[in-house]
């Protein structure tokens, strides 16, 4: 297969505090590229890096920008657009450790497809990259940042369609909403590759047996659209009907100032426990003292957490997103989006039948096995390879997708 020079760009990552599920999934995959004799580095802004050199200690971190500073605006996310902007325009001067091979956008936003264009010309390299979940077919736009999102999508599809060496998915339903995009632009469909996620087991103890010290968890990006709000009258009529009950909310992110503010005035300061953003191990831990996983996200690629729940053998209650069903059949108590009381009652449920519980929780330990991060990424090595070997045919002049 020979050594592939890897420059991931990863400009969305802000925070030196903040770990996403995105996040995670690289420091799987990443791990065994660079085990496998690759070179794989970051280009991301400055404020990132601790994040970064705790998930990628083997990979060199190339600066995108050194001036922002997130931490102190993140309950206002349209300060994120001049900052994107900029790093967007510094991709043209970033001086580089080496020459790669492969440049690969993380996602398909303009902030990473842009740079990760300019990058590739700049270094003869393959452009790649790994779409989570394809907006526009999710999400009612709700706002300017949520506009321009959409637009940008279109932007980025024509790019990748003319230009991209390796296109990833995470699913088949991505690949097919991300391949609808091009075809709403009259552009041919592109060749897509669902690559999916990986999980590391070793790192997830069954946690069954564990002491509990919540009822349920939410784990994630503190989002509107992950459904945070949702979780303050959901729990107020756990309490009401379960006293005592506590949840848990893991994770940092723009709103949860206000979700907090709404904890308060709600009076569940003594119910509800938001740990801000923790450490790998932090949140591990955190996950195996709770009894029940809980996503009341409105859009998900996969569902990096419910994966995690399910390793950690906890059951899983969630609102009902399309990709639920094909990544995990069978392994989810699946409610209606919005629906607060067939949320409730399902909470309850599991918490009134801990012996129901355990069983569900060992079912889905063993169901998720087969999301093995090794396969995942030897899979995508093997794309990336196939990628380099179709920038290079291209440069002996023969048309893109001759060697597909």
């Amino acid at each position: 297969m020979g050594r592939v020079r890897i420059l991931i760009v990863y400009n969305s990552a802000l925070d030196a505090r903040s770990v996403s599920g995105v996040q995670t999934y690289f420091a799987g995959v990443v791990e065994h590229w660079i085990a496998g004799g690759h070179t794989v580095d970051f280009l991301v802004g400055r404020s990132a890096w601790p994040v970064f050199q705790s998930l990628y200690p083997k990979s060199r971190l190339v600066s995108s920008d050194d001036l922002f500073d997130p931490n102190r605006y993140l309950g206002q996310t349209w300060r994120y657009l001049p900052i994107f902007a900029w790093r967007m325009l510094t991709a043209r001067v970033t001086r580089l450790p080496e020459a790669y091979d492969v440049v690969l956008a993380c996602a398909q936003f303009i902030y990473e497809v842009g740079p990760a264009r300019t990058l590739a010309r700049r270094c003869g390299a393959a452009l790649a990259v790994k779409i989570h979940h394809v907006l526009s077919t999710q999400r009612q736009p709700a706002g300017l940042f949520d506009r321009l999102h959409f637009l940008s999508e279109r932007t980025t599809a024509r790019w990748l369609n003319r230009e991209a060496d390796a296109i990833l998915c995470g699913t088949e339903l991505i690949a097919r909403d991300f391949n609808d995009v091009e075809t709403a632009l009259g552009l041919r469909p592109s060749r897509t590759h669902a690559t999916g996620y990986g999980i590391d087991l070793e790192r997830l103890p069954l946690a069954v047996d564990h002491p509990k010290e919540f009822d349920a968890v939410l784990l994630g990006r503190v989002h509107e659209h992950k459904g945070v709000f949702d979780a303050v009258p959901l729990w107020q009529e756990v309490v009401r009907r379960r006293p005592g009950a506590r949840l848990l909310v893991i994770g940092e992110g723009p709103h949860r100032t206000e979700l907090q503010a709404r904890i308060a005035a709600a009076g569940l300061g003594a119910s509800v426990h938001c740990s801000g953003p923790v450490s790998e191990a932090e949140k591990v831990s955190l996950v195996a003292r709770s009894r029940v996983g809980l996503s009341l996200s409105r859009e998900e690629g996969w569902g990096l957490s419910v994966n995690e729940f399910l390793a950690a053998g906890l059951p899983v209650v969630a609102m009902e997103v399309p990709v639920f069903r094909s990544v995990f059949p069978g392994q989810l108590d699946l409610v209606p989006q919005k629906d607060l009381a067939a949320t409730t009652t399902r909470i309850l449920h599991w918490l009134d039948h801990p012996d129901e519980a355990r069983r569900r929780g060992l079912e889905g330990r063993r169901f998720v096995e087969r999301y093995d991060h090794r396969r995942v990424a030897a899979e995508e090595m093997r794309i990336l390879t196939e990628a380099r070997a179709a920038r290079e045919a291209r440069v002996m002049g023969l048309p893109k997708g001759s060697d597909r």
